[in-house]
């Protein structure tokens, strides 16, 4: 289903918040091969790493995983995270999913084609 998605919005710029997400706001998009992944992390101190990656065609998929303190004060927290692939590729979609602290499964949490809008 996510497939279908990337393929509908190919050249519309970014889309964010994924159905099922609930982990906090996230956002993605493709600015020269490059991945962006924008994320609101719910506390300071808060990453993100890319634990998997695969290219197929245009698209970029990243499995992530976030790692912080799930208690303490809430105060969100903006993170940036660029990835390249690691051979030279022409990339124009990206599909995040994340595995939030103590989580065991990754969900999908944001689909975007071309540069993120500000």
């Amino acid at each position: 289903m996510i497939a279908l998605c990337l393929l509908l919005l190919a050249g519309c710029g970014t889309i964010s918040s994924v159905h099922g997400w609930a982990g906090g706001p996230v956002r993605t998009g493709v600015e020269n091969d490059t991945v962006v992944v924008r994320y609101e992390a719910p506390r300071p101190g808060w990453s993100l790493t890319v634990d998997r990656s695969k290219v197929d065609g245009d698209t970029v998929v990243l499995w992530m995983s976030a790692h912080g303190a799930m208690n303490g004060p809430l105060d969100r927290t903006a993170i940036t995270v660029t990835w390249q692939p690691a051979e030279a590729a022409s990339v124009e979609c990206a599909q995040i999913n994340i595995k939030l602290p103590g989580e065991a499964k990754y969900r999908p949490a944001a689909v975007g084609c071309g540069p993120m809008s500000d």
